[in-house]
């Protein structure tokens, strides 16, 4: 595990995959209602509302379930008031983690993760004594594809496999990129959370294939972690984002 961007890469893939966790959708809805709700019910003009749209969509989830939770948070359909919330703890060896929810009880949801916490040994902490030690980023992860124009009648464009090492070297004329990481099938961008949709924009223009485009809290510096105190890590983490209300935890294991 790890706290940087590769993390969120692996818990994003994690979540797309997971089929048994049956709320996932559920997870993705309030998601896109409280972002249409604070920035109106358009993705074209609510970057947020585009970004909690797109993991939707590659997570398969139905159409009209994306546009009923526009709704909702529109205010055209009435449903629950939700809230966005984070809870910052330690692990029970040390490990800093920031656990980001959307809740329309917070009375219920710090209930139920103190004891999450608590009952794997570790504590919750003081606002702001763990955020600190975060930082928040835009995360892109790109696919070694690019769409390839077709003149054919009726055939739509598709994407055909590129050189890694060609897509960095043109990745580095985009303004705003802070980091690029290549790892085995796929590339990591790195920018300011300010520069994410500039950024997605621009290497969608390229042609590039965007697997996911979000924005992610990663750890300033890394703590390792023993081989035998890893198990226990990754099982508080994934029950914690089994929890109904947790959206992502982010930790500074390394």
């Amino acid at each position: 595990m790890s706290g940087h961007s590769k993390w969120a890469t692996i818990k994003h893939k994690k979540g797309l995959k997971d089929a048994k966790r049956g709320a996932l959708f559920t997870k993705l809805a309030r998601n896109i209602t409280v972002a249409a709700s604070e920035g109106g019910g358009d993705p074209d003009m609510n970057f947020s509302l585009r970004l909690a749209i797109d993991k939707a969509k590659q997570a398969n989830m139905p159409k009209d379930n994306i546009e009923r939770s526009i709704k909702k948070g529109t205010g055209e359909i009435q449903g629950e008031v939700l809230r966005k919330v984070s809870y910052e703890a330690y692990s029970a060896t040390g490990i800093a983690m920031i656990i980001d929810c959307t809740t329309d009880n917070t009375n219920r949801t710090i209930s139920e993760i103190t004891n999450l916490v608590e009952s794997s040994g570790g504590k919750i902490a003081d606002v702001g004594s763990v955020a600190w030690q975060f930082e928040e980023k835009g995360l892109i992860v790109i696919a070694p594809e690019k769409l390839k124009k077709t003149e054919k009648f009726g055939k739509e464009d598709e994407y055909v496999p590129v050189e890694m090492d060609d897509m960095t070297l043109s990745l580095m004329d985009i303004e705003g990129i802070q980091d690029i990481k290549t790892e085995v099938g796929y590339i990591e961008v790195i920018t300011d959370k300010t520069e994410l949709k500039n950024v997605s924009d621009q290497i969608s223009q390229f042609g590039y294939k965007i697997e996911t485009s979000e924005l992610v809290k990663i750890a300033k510096d890394s703590v390792p972690v023993l081989v035998e105190d890893r198990r226990n890590l990754e099982k508080v983490v994934e029950n914690m984002e089994n929890h109904d209300d947790v959206d992502a935890v982010w930790i500074n294991a390394d």
